[in-house]
């Protein structure tokens, strides 16, 4: 035991010192003693314990350090959970700030990190999840966004972990307003009122609770089953849309897409008025309306029994709808345009719940049972011979109607039509009667001057009559031409022959 303790001191002094590289690590491990597993062993222990008087260095020393255990780990010096160990040491040692810089890694790797062994890629989500807890809501928002991305980038989407299966609300999403109307003798409240009274009549505290109050039914919509909270719900839905369509937005320049960097908006009553002329504001409040709507009249599984809507609600809510869209198209800037990727985010929310009411199958198309079961025929055809009279489906027309040409598959190779090779003398008999003295053709005329016939001749000769080509070695002088047309002639004198003895 003291002789493992004294081997991984000495390991963690090097880490933290001279061990820079892969060769370095190398080096280490063979001038040590102790078997292969024993160093390995050591190894793991020493370079998260080297970690701590690495972590107060800087960052790009950090992420060396980092990369140096990853490269170890795939040399096979260490445990291959290792460095994802190492990798979730530094997140817990470092500030935030600090965290944020290093996360770049992760990011870089993350395409790497998703073909990882499930245990490893469980550290990652378990050091990713951290770090959420360890971001303000409001001020890392960024943080949050980036460390989501990554761990979509590393689970499949199917990841049955990062779904939530039974339709649950975030409850603790609770948004704080003011119950009670400012006091108008107040000089802020005098300031206030003047400002409400000079922008609109319209915008009164009454609005301002009726509009903030809305954000209890979308934290939990469930609570509309009951007949009261329906009717303050349509009540509210209704108000905001009147004075959306009462109390114009009149945009003439582009939104920056800075402006709508911040996660919620604040409450304040003496922000209304400027809220209502903010085209994020606007978009924001009816948007979570038309959510609201999708969840209300979708086929949720895990939605309340009571949480059915009669033919009158479903009605006002399509009527609502349509006013809301009418709304934000006419909201700038690009109300149409907006509108148009509402509807579409809408649909595709629509099939991610249909997909989590069947369960959350597998995302992967499958491959089609009856291919699948056709390729299996075919190899079996192949591998067996012995073909019967029986119409084989090759899962291929044309492969089925070739294959079904013949039931016996060893008699349609043997067949004589399959034999394409022609009979020597009917190949050369109009060649022979053009060599003929008196058959009047002239030289420039004869078979024997075209390319293919001599090409197709001399194929010929060389599967059938062998014999011929040591007429050409004899005869060198002579051109191709020249040699064909004495080999035809001895052709056609063989065959003369050959019928006077008969």
């Amino acid at each position: 035991m003291s002789q493992f303790r004294v081997l991984c001191e000495s390991y963690v002094t090097q880490l933290a010192t001279t061990a820079h590289t892969i060769t370095d690590i190398a080096t280490i491990l063979e001038k040590s003693a102790g078997s292969d597993q024993e160093k390995k062993t050591c190894l793991d222990v020493a370079l998260r314990k080297a970690l701590l008087k690495k972590v107060t260095q800087n960052d790009t020393i950090v992420r060396e350090y980092i990369e140096l255990s990853f490269e170890s780990a795939q040399a096979g010096y260490c445990s291959s959970s290792t460095p994802f160990f190492v990798l979730a040491d530094v997140f817990d040692c470092s500030t935030l700030d600090q965290s944020q810089a290093i996360f770049s890694y992760v990011e870089e790797k993350s395409v790497s990190f998703s073909n990882e062994q499930p245990g490893n890629r469980n550290v990652i989500l378990r050091l990713c999840n951290d770090l959420i807890r360890r971001c303000s809501k409001s001020i890392n928002t960024l943080f949050c966004g980036r460390i989501q991305i990554v761990l979509a980038k590393i689970f499949p989407i199917s990841e049955r972990s990062g779904l939530n299966l039974q339709s649950q609300f975030n409850l603790d999403n609770i948004t704080e307003y003011s119950d009670v109307a400012m006091n108008p003798e107040s000089e802020e409240g005098e300031k206030e009122a003047t400002a409400m009274e000079t922008d609109s009549q319209e915008v009164t505290f009454l609005f301002y609770r009726t509009l903030w109050s809305m954000q209890d039914y979308f934290r939990n919509p469930n609570q509309i089953s009951n007949d009261a909270q329906w009717k303050k719900m349509e009540d509210g839905v209704n108000e905001i849309c009147r004075i959306f369509e009462n109390y114009k937005h009149e945009g003439s320049g582009q939104v920056s897409s800075d402006e709508a960097y911040f996660a919620k908006f604040l409450t304040s009553e003496r922000l209304l008025t400027l809220q209502i002329s903010d085209s994020n504001f606007r978009r924001h409040i009816l948007v979570q309306i038309l959510t609201l709507f999708q969840y209300l009249t979708g086929d949720v599984k895990f939605k309340p029994n009571k949480l059915v809507l009669s033919e009158p609600r479903k009605y006002w809510i399509r009527d609502s709808m349509s006013n809301i869209y009418s709304i934000l198209t006419d909201t700038p800037p690009d109300g149409s345009k907006f509108v148009q990727h509402i509807k579409s985010v809408l649909k595709y929310e629509e099939k991610w719940s249909k997909w989590k009411n069947e369960g959350c199958p597998a995302l992967s198309k499958s491959p089609d049972k009856s291919l699948q079961s056709k390729q299996k025929n075919l190899k079996r055809l192949v591998k067996a011979m012995d073909l019967t009279s029986e119409k084989y489906d090759l899962a291929n027309t044309t492969l089925t109607d070739l294959w079904n040409i013949c039931p016996d598959n060893l008699a349609a190779c043997q067949d004589s039509n399959r034999k394409f090779t022609p009979d020597t003398y009917k190949f050369f008999e109009d060649a022979i009667e053009q060599l003929e003295p008196d058959s009047g053709v002239e030289k420039e005329y004869l078979l024997t001057n075209e390319t293919a016939f001599v090409w197709k001749s001399l194929r010929l000769l060389a599967r059938q009559s062998v014999p011929y080509f040591q007429h050409i070695q004899n005869t060198k002088n002579l051109t191709l031409t020249d040699n064909l047309q004495n080999i035809i002639g001895l052709i056609g004198k063989e065959y003369k022959k050959e019928n006077d003895m008969e």
